[in-house]
Protein backbone atom coordinates (compact mmCIF):
# COMPACT_ATOMS: atom_id res chain seq x y z
CA UNK A 1 0.00 0.00 0.00
CA UNK A 2 1.57 3.36 -0.96
CA UNK A 3 1.72 5.62 2.05
CA UNK A 4 -0.32 8.82 0.99
CA UNK A 5 -3.32 5.57 0.27
CA UNK A 6 -2.43 4.49 3.61
CA UNK A 7 -2.36 8.15 5.40
CA UNK A 8 -5.86 8.89 4.37
CA UNK A 9 -6.68 5.22 5.85
CA UNK A 10 -5.02 6.02 9.00
CA UNK A 11 -6.86 9.10 9.04
CA UNK A 12 -10.58 8.58 8.64
CA UNK A 13 -10.10 5.45 11.19
CA UNK A 14 -8.81 7.89 13.53
CA UNK A 15 -11.56 9.88 13.19
CA UNK A 16 -13.63 7.59 13.57
CA UNK A 17 -12.18 6.18 17.03
CA UNK A 18 -12.25 9.64 18.57
CA UNK A 19 -15.65 10.16 17.50
CA UNK A 20 -16.75 7.15 19.37
CA UNK A 21 -14.66 8.38 22.67
CA UNK A 22 -16.10 12.17 22.15
CA UNK A 23 -19.90 10.91 21.77
CA UNK A 24 -19.37 9.24 25.10
CA UNK A 25 -17.77 12.21 27.07
CA UNK A 26 -14.34 10.49 26.44
CA UNK A 27 -15.18 8.19 29.97
CA UNK A 28 -14.37 4.63 30.24
CA UNK A 29 -15.99 2.18 32.53
CA UNK A 30 -13.95 0.93 35.28
CA UNK A 31 -12.32 -2.17 33.43
CA UNK A 32 -11.23 0.04 30.28
CA UNK A 33 -13.99 -1.20 28.10
CA UNK A 34 -15.63 1.84 25.74
CA UNK A 35 -18.99 0.85 25.03
CA UNK A 36 -19.43 1.60 21.15
CA UNK A 37 -22.42 3.89 19.64
CA UNK A 38 -24.76 2.78 16.78
CA UNK A 39 -23.31 3.98 13.43
CA UNK A 40 -25.43 6.25 11.67
CA UNK A 41 -28.26 4.89 9.91
CA UNK A 42 -29.83 5.57 6.14
CA UNK A 43 -33.08 4.35 4.52
CA UNK A 44 -34.09 0.93 6.46
CA UNK A 45 -34.33 -2.29 4.35
CA UNK A 46 -37.30 -4.76 5.01
CA UNK A 47 -35.10 -7.61 6.52
CA UNK A 48 -31.30 -8.32 6.94
CA UNK A 49 -30.19 -12.04 5.98
CA UNK A 50 -26.89 -13.37 7.78
CA UNK A 51 -24.54 -16.03 6.78
CA UNK A 52 -21.24 -17.10 6.94
CA UNK A 53 -18.70 -18.10 9.67
CA UNK A 54 -17.97 -17.33 13.04
CA UNK A 55 -17.54 -13.72 12.51
CA UNK A 56 -21.10 -13.13 12.46
CA UNK A 57 -22.29 -15.71 14.23
CA UNK A 58 -24.54 -15.22 17.31
CA UNK A 59 -25.52 -18.43 18.77
CA UNK A 60 -26.33 -20.82 16.06
CA UNK A 61 -23.31 -23.23 17.21
CA UNK A 62 -24.53 -23.30 20.66
CA UNK A 63 -26.38 -26.24 20.47
CA UNK A 64 -24.51 -28.35 17.89
CA UNK A 65 -23.42 -31.46 19.23
CA UNK A 66 -20.67 -32.60 16.99
CA UNK A 67 -19.25 -35.23 15.45
CA UNK A 68 -16.33 -37.82 14.60
CA UNK A 69 -13.80 -34.54 14.33
CA UNK A 70 -15.05 -33.30 17.68
CA UNK A 71 -17.06 -30.75 19.42
CA UNK A 72 -18.06 -27.35 17.35
CA UNK A 73 -16.94 -24.03 18.50
CA UNK A 74 -19.08 -22.17 21.25
CA UNK A 75 -19.20 -19.09 22.48
CA UNK A 76 -21.55 -19.93 25.31
CA UNK A 77 -19.23 -19.59 28.20
CA UNK A 78 -17.85 -16.91 30.77
CA UNK A 79 -16.12 -14.05 29.21
CA UNK A 80 -17.51 -14.14 25.81
CA UNK A 81 -20.17 -11.44 25.69
CA UNK A 82 -18.39 -9.80 28.91
CA UNK A 83 -19.35 -6.65 27.54
CA UNK A 84 -22.39 -6.84 25.37
CA UNK A 85 -25.13 -4.93 27.30
CA UNK A 86 -26.14 -5.39 30.23
CA UNK A 87 -22.92 -7.43 30.29
CA UNK A 88 -21.70 -10.70 31.18
CA UNK A 89 -23.76 -11.72 28.91
CA UNK A 90 -22.69 -14.71 26.75
CA UNK A 91 -25.06 -14.64 23.46
CA UNK A 92 -23.32 -17.05 21.25
CA UNK A 93 -20.71 -14.53 19.60
CA UNK A 94 -17.12 -14.98 19.06
CA UNK A 95 -16.21 -11.73 20.88
CA UNK A 96 -16.50 -9.38 23.73
CA UNK A 97 -19.64 -7.36 22.94
CA UNK A 98 -21.49 -7.28 19.28
CA UNK A 99 -19.70 -8.95 16.03
CA UNK A 100 -19.77 -7.26 12.54
CA UNK A 101 -23.12 -8.53 11.62
CA UNK A 102 -24.61 -6.51 14.51
CA UNK A 103 -22.77 -3.29 13.72
CA UNK A 104 -23.66 -3.68 9.96
CA UNK A 105 -27.44 -4.00 10.98
CA UNK A 106 -27.71 -1.49 13.62
CA UNK A 107 -25.80 1.19 10.66
CA UNK A 108 -28.91 0.00 8.65
CA UNK A 109 -31.30 0.81 11.34
CA UNK A 110 -31.67 -2.31 13.34
CA UNK A 111 -30.37 -2.71 17.35
CA UNK A 112 -28.55 -5.48 15.94
CA UNK A 113 -28.10 -8.63 14.22
CA UNK A 114 -31.49 -10.91 13.61
CA UNK A 115 -31.50 -13.75 15.85
CA UNK A 116 -29.33 -17.12 15.63
CA UNK A 117 -31.83 -19.56 13.54
CA UNK A 118 -31.03 -22.40 15.78
CA UNK A 119 -32.96 -20.20 18.42
CA UNK A 120 -35.85 -19.75 16.73
CA UNK A 121 -39.24 -21.93 16.67
CA UNK A 122 -40.28 -23.65 13.41
CA UNK A 123 -42.23 -22.34 11.77
CA UNK A 124 -40.38 -19.32 11.84
CA UNK A 125 -41.52 -15.98 10.93
CA UNK A 126 -44.91 -16.48 12.48
CA UNK A 127 -45.98 -12.69 12.21
CA UNK A 128 -44.49 -10.11 10.07
CA UNK A 129 -44.89 -7.76 12.55
CA UNK A 130 -41.38 -7.03 14.05
CA UNK A 131 -39.30 -9.46 11.45
CA UNK A 132 -35.92 -8.23 10.56
CA UNK A 133 -34.62 -11.19 9.32
CA UNK A 134 -32.29 -14.08 10.44
CA UNK A 135 -28.99 -15.13 11.20
CA UNK A 136 -28.02 -18.73 9.76
CA UNK A 137 -23.94 -17.85 10.36
CA UNK A 138 -21.96 -20.79 11.78
CA UNK A 139 -18.43 -20.79 13.40
CA UNK A 140 -15.84 -23.23 11.23
CA UNK A 141 -18.44 -23.12 8.37
CA UNK A 142 -16.84 -23.27 4.80
CA UNK A 143 -18.14 -23.20 1.33
CA UNK A 144 -17.33 -26.96 1.37
CA UNK A 145 -19.42 -29.00 3.21
CA UNK A 146 -16.64 -31.36 4.14
CA UNK A 147 -14.72 -28.66 5.56
CA UNK A 148 -14.62 -29.23 9.48
CA UNK A 149 -17.36 -31.33 8.70
CA UNK A 150 -20.16 -32.61 11.22
CA UNK A 151 -18.61 -29.76 13.67
CA UNK A 152 -20.86 -26.53 11.90
CA UNK A 153 -23.62 -25.93 9.56
CA UNK A 154 -21.77 -25.06 5.97
CA UNK A 155 -22.72 -22.23 3.54
CA UNK A 156 -24.69 -24.57 1.52
CA UNK A 157 -27.03 -25.86 4.58
CA UNK A 158 -27.05 -22.44 5.73
CA UNK A 159 -28.93 -21.68 2.18
CA UNK A 160 -31.22 -25.41 2.68
CA UNK A 161 -32.03 -23.11 6.13
CA UNK A 162 -33.12 -19.74 4.26
CA UNK A 163 -35.49 -22.15 1.97
CA UNK A 164 -37.25 -22.97 4.74
CA UNK A 165 -37.23 -19.30 5.90
CA UNK A 166 -38.30 -18.21 2.77
CA UNK A 167 -41.07 -20.61 2.23
CA UNK A 168 -42.83 -19.67 5.70
CA UNK A 169 -42.37 -15.53 4.23
CA UNK A 170 -44.25 -16.37 1.34
CA UNK A 171 -46.98 -17.73 3.23
CA UNK A 172 -47.20 -14.71 5.46
CA UNK A 173 -46.57 -12.24 2.48
CA UNK A 174 -49.82 -13.84 -0.05
CA UNK A 175 -47.68 -15.31 -2.54
CA UNK A 176 -44.62 -14.74 -4.99
CA UNK A 177 -44.63 -11.79 -6.25
CA UNK A 178 -45.15 -9.65 -2.88
CA UNK A 179 -41.92 -12.16 -1.41
CA UNK A 180 -39.90 -11.57 -4.47
CA UNK A 181 -40.29 -7.69 -3.77
CA UNK A 182 -39.35 -8.25 -0.09
CA UNK A 183 -36.41 -10.06 -0.65
CA UNK A 184 -34.88 -8.10 -3.69
CA UNK A 185 -35.12 -4.89 -1.05
CA UNK A 186 -33.53 -6.98 2.07
CA UNK A 187 -29.87 -7.36 2.34
CA UNK A 188 -27.74 -10.86 2.46
CA UNK A 189 -24.95 -10.29 3.90
CA UNK A 190 -22.20 -13.33 3.12
CA UNK A 191 -19.15 -13.50 5.51
CA UNK A 192 -15.91 -15.70 4.81
CA UNK A 193 -13.38 -13.67 6.46
CA UNK A 194 -11.82 -16.25 8.79
CA UNK A 195 -11.60 -18.61 5.74
CA UNK A 196 -11.88 -21.66 7.16
CA UNK A 197 -11.47 -23.84 4.17
CA UNK A 198 -8.06 -22.27 3.53
CA UNK A 199 -7.11 -23.44 7.33
CA UNK A 200 -4.19 -26.58 7.50
CA UNK A 201 -5.96 -29.57 8.81
CA UNK A 202 -9.62 -28.04 8.95
CA UNK A 203 -10.75 -30.36 5.81
CA UNK A 204 -8.64 -33.85 6.58
CA UNK A 205 -11.38 -36.03 3.59
CA UNK A 206 -9.52 -33.57 0.98
CA UNK A 207 -6.04 -35.50 1.36
CA UNK A 208 -7.79 -39.08 1.96
CA UNK A 209 -9.47 -37.76 -1.69
CA UNK A 210 -8.20 -35.48 -3.36
CA UNK A 211 -9.55 -33.98 -6.34
CA UNK A 212 -8.71 -35.25 -10.05
CA UNK A 213 -9.46 -31.41 -11.93
CA UNK A 214 -6.83 -29.53 -12.41
CA UNK A 215 -8.67 -26.74 -11.19
CA UNK A 216 -6.63 -24.73 -7.85
CA UNK A 217 -8.42 -24.76 -4.19
CA UNK A 218 -9.18 -21.46 -5.04
CA UNK A 219 -10.67 -22.19 -8.67
CA UNK A 220 -12.87 -24.83 -6.93
CA UNK A 221 -13.89 -22.65 -3.86
CA UNK A 222 -14.67 -20.10 -6.22
CA UNK A 223 -17.08 -22.30 -8.51
CA UNK A 224 -18.90 -23.97 -5.16
CA UNK A 225 -19.13 -20.24 -4.01
CA UNK A 226 -20.76 -19.00 -7.24
CA UNK A 227 -23.43 -21.74 -7.43
CA UNK A 228 -24.65 -20.79 -3.85
CA UNK A 229 -24.73 -17.09 -4.66
CA UNK A 230 -26.61 -18.56 -8.06
CA UNK A 231 -29.06 -20.44 -5.80
CA UNK A 232 -29.46 -17.48 -3.68
CA UNK A 233 -30.63 -15.10 -6.73
CA UNK A 234 -32.93 -17.66 -7.90
CA UNK A 235 -34.96 -17.78 -4.69
CA UNK A 236 -35.14 -14.06 -5.12
CA UNK A 237 -32.14 -12.34 -3.23
CA UNK A 238 -31.40 -9.43 -5.01
CA UNK A 239 -28.63 -7.34 -3.03
CA UNK A 240 -25.40 -8.91 -1.86
CA UNK A 241 -23.02 -7.62 1.01
CA UNK A 242 -19.66 -9.97 0.82
CA UNK A 243 -16.74 -9.73 3.19
CA UNK A 244 -13.76 -11.45 1.82
CA UNK A 245 -10.69 -13.78 4.27
CA UNK A 246 -8.77 -11.64 6.25
CA UNK A 247 -5.23 -12.16 6.88
CA UNK A 248 -6.15 -15.61 8.19
CA UNK A 249 -2.20 -16.51 8.53
CA UNK A 250 -1.73 -13.57 11.35
CA UNK A 251 -4.18 -15.31 13.94
CA UNK A 252 -2.58 -15.32 17.27
CA UNK A 253 -1.62 -19.05 17.05
CA UNK A 254 0.07 -18.85 13.77
CA UNK A 255 2.01 -15.76 14.87
CA UNK A 256 3.10 -17.58 18.24
CA UNK A 257 4.22 -20.61 16.43
CA UNK A 258 7.57 -21.47 15.30
CA UNK A 259 9.01 -22.50 12.15
CA UNK A 260 5.85 -21.04 10.32
CA UNK A 261 7.54 -19.60 7.73
CA UNK A 262 7.95 -16.09 5.83
CA UNK A 263 9.90 -12.98 6.54
CA UNK A 264 7.67 -11.73 10.05
CA UNK A 265 5.13 -13.29 12.24
CA UNK A 266 2.53 -13.90 9.92
CA UNK A 267 2.64 -16.89 7.73
CA UNK A 268 2.84 -16.01 4.07
CA UNK A 269 1.90 -18.92 2.81
CA UNK A 270 -1.50 -19.11 4.37
CA UNK A 271 -1.94 -15.12 3.28
CA UNK A 272 -1.00 -15.73 -0.03
CA UNK A 273 -4.14 -18.63 -0.11
CA UNK A 274 -6.06 -15.79 1.22
CA UNK A 275 -5.57 -13.21 -1.58
CA UNK A 276 -5.83 -15.78 -4.24
CA UNK A 277 -9.42 -17.06 -3.26
CA UNK A 278 -10.48 -12.84 -2.74
CA UNK A 279 -8.91 -12.39 -6.25
CA UNK A 280 -11.02 -15.21 -6.95
CA UNK A 281 -14.27 -13.83 -5.69
CA UNK A 282 -13.84 -10.85 -6.80
CA UNK A 283 -13.81 -11.47 -10.48
CA UNK A 284 -17.01 -14.47 -9.85
CA UNK A 285 -19.08 -10.88 -8.45
CA UNK A 286 -18.22 -9.17 -11.21
CA UNK A 287 -19.26 -11.55 -13.61
CA UNK A 288 -22.58 -12.72 -11.73
CA UNK A 289 -23.48 -8.94 -11.98
CA UNK A 290 -23.22 -9.35 -15.62
CA UNK A 291 -25.26 -12.99 -15.72
CA UNK A 292 -27.70 -12.56 -13.53
CA UNK A 293 -31.18 -10.48 -13.65
CA UNK A 294 -30.29 -7.16 -11.33
CA UNK A 295 -27.53 -9.16 -9.42
CA UNK A 296 -26.07 -6.35 -7.45
CA UNK A 297 -22.99 -6.66 -4.81
CA UNK A 298 -20.33 -4.91 -2.57
CA UNK A 299 -17.34 -6.84 -1.70
CA UNK A 300 -15.95 -6.47 1.65
CA UNK A 301 -11.85 -5.76 1.63
CA UNK A 302 -11.69 -7.68 5.45
CA UNK A 303 -7.77 -8.64 4.01
CA UNK A 304 -6.69 -4.75 2.87
CA UNK A 305 -8.40 -3.40 5.67
CA UNK A 306 -6.69 -5.94 8.30
CA UNK A 307 -3.24 -5.28 6.56
CA UNK A 308 -3.47 -1.52 6.95
CA UNK A 309 -4.37 -1.70 10.41
CA UNK A 310 -1.41 -4.27 11.15
CA UNK A 311 0.73 -1.77 9.60
CA UNK A 312 0.19 0.73 11.80
CA UNK A 313 -2.00 -0.24 14.45
CA UNK A 314 -1.83 2.85 16.76
CA UNK A 315 -3.25 4.88 13.66
CA UNK A 316 -6.70 3.63 15.05
CA UNK A 317 -5.99 2.75 18.78
CA UNK A 318 -5.04 -0.46 18.96
CA UNK A 319 -1.65 -1.77 20.70
CA UNK A 320 -1.94 -5.18 20.19
CA UNK A 321 -2.64 -6.97 16.80
CA UNK A 322 -0.86 -10.47 17.70
CA UNK A 323 -1.76 -11.51 20.84
CA UNK A 324 -5.46 -12.36 21.62
CA UNK A 325 -7.30 -10.63 24.73
CA UNK A 326 -8.76 -13.32 25.98
CA UNK A 327 -6.16 -16.55 25.18
CA UNK A 328 -6.50 -20.28 25.06
CA UNK A 329 -9.94 -21.38 25.41
CA UNK A 330 -11.63 -18.06 26.71
CA UNK A 331 -13.19 -19.58 30.04
CA UNK A 332 -11.98 -19.43 33.66
CA UNK A 333 -9.42 -22.31 34.03
CA UNK A 334 -6.44 -23.13 35.79
CA UNK A 335 -4.38 -22.54 32.79
CA UNK A 336 -5.48 -19.32 31.46
CA UNK A 337 -6.18 -15.75 32.95
CA UNK A 338 -8.78 -13.18 32.82
CA UNK A 339 -9.13 -11.48 29.29
CA UNK A 340 -7.06 -8.31 29.41
CA UNK A 341 -9.02 -4.92 30.50
CA UNK A 342 -8.03 -2.50 27.80
CA UNK A 343 -10.32 -4.23 25.44
CA UNK A 344 -10.52 -1.62 23.36
CA UNK A 345 -6.76 -1.68 22.29
CA UNK A 346 -6.86 -5.31 20.94
CA UNK A 347 -7.84 -6.27 17.38
CA UNK A 348 -7.93 -10.32 18.55
CA UNK A 349 -10.59 -10.77 21.14
CA UNK A 350 -10.14 -14.44 21.37
CA UNK A 351 -7.54 -17.33 19.17
CA UNK A 352 -9.70 -16.18 15.97
CA UNK A 353 -12.32 -13.50 16.25
CA UNK A 354 -11.94 -9.54 16.20
CA UNK A 355 -12.69 -7.61 19.39
CA UNK A 356 -16.16 -5.43 19.09
CA UNK A 357 -13.78 -2.64 18.97
CA UNK A 358 -12.34 -4.02 15.47
CA UNK A 359 -15.48 -5.48 14.76
CA UNK A 360 -17.49 -1.42 14.83
CA UNK A 361 -14.21 -0.09 12.72
CA UNK A 362 -14.17 -2.63 10.14
CA UNK A 363 -17.90 -2.35 9.77
CA UNK A 364 -17.75 1.32 9.56
CA UNK A 365 -15.53 0.95 6.51
CA UNK A 366 -17.47 -1.09 4.64
CA UNK A 367 -20.76 0.23 4.99
CA UNK A 368 -20.19 4.11 4.43
CA UNK A 369 -16.42 3.67 3.21
CA UNK A 370 -14.74 3.78 -0.37
CA UNK A 371 -11.25 2.55 0.35
CA UNK A 372 -11.83 -1.09 1.88
CA UNK A 373 -15.30 -1.86 -0.37
CA UNK A 374 -15.97 -1.71 -4.32
CA UNK A 375 -18.20 -1.42 -6.13
CA UNK A 376 -20.13 0.45 -3.71
CA UNK A 377 -20.34 0.94 0.05
CA UNK A 378 -22.97 -1.29 1.72
CA UNK A 379 -24.61 2.30 2.63
CA UNK A 380 -25.33 2.59 -1.57
CA UNK A 381 -26.15 -1.11 -2.21
CA UNK A 382 -28.68 -0.81 0.17
CA UNK A 383 -30.16 2.39 -1.18
CA UNK A 384 -30.19 1.15 -4.83
CA UNK A 385 -33.28 0.92 -6.72
CA UNK A 386 -34.31 -1.73 -9.14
Amino acid sequence: MDKGRFSIFATILAMVTMASVQALGGQNNSDGYLPMPPLPSTRQPLAIFVFGDGALDVGNNNDLTGGEMGDPPRANRLYYGIDFPPGNNPTGRFSNGFNIADFIAKAMGFVMSPPAYRSLPDPFPDKMEGFTGVNYASANAGIQNSTYANMTIPLSMQVANFAKTRAQLKSLLGGRKPLNKFLSKSLFLIGLSTGMDLVPDSNPFAAAFPPNDNKTQAQRLRDLFGATLTTLHGMGARKFGVINVGLIGCTPPVQSSPGHGGDGPCSDDMNRRAAELNAAVGTLLSDLATKLHHFRYALADFYGFSNATFGNPSATGFANTNSACCPGLCAPSPYYSEPCSNRTEYWFWDEGYTTEQAANLAADAFYSGKMFVTPVSFKRLIATRD
